[in-house]
């Protein structure tokens, strides 16, 4: 059982490594819905994976596990250019 001391200093959030933290507390309160949230972390998949493999759709539907006909249509959905992405 813990015993109170009034020599022993409180452990107050700030204390806490950030994970340990809440949102408020270290700023990283999201101002987007779960949905919102997803289809931003999906777009940048699907650009990562696009840059990869220099645009070709076909190459980051393996690299994701997934098939072309899915990227095709997230490409689509989020408005990606995979022509830009070949660089």
């Amino acid at each position: 059982m813990p015993v109170y001391s009034p020599n022993v200093p409180k452990t107050h959030g700030h204390h806490l490594p950030p994970t340990l933290q809440t949102a408020e507390a270290t700023g990283t309160v999201l101002n987007t819905s779960l949905g919102g949230a997803v289809g931003a972390f999906e777009r940048s998949l699907i650009v990562d994976a696009l840059k990869t493999t220099r645009g070709n759709r076909s190459k980051a539907a393996r690299l994701l596990g997934t098939t072309e006909r899915v990227i095709n249509y997230k490409v689509k959905k989020y408005g990606i250019d995979p022509t830009r992405l070949r660089a």
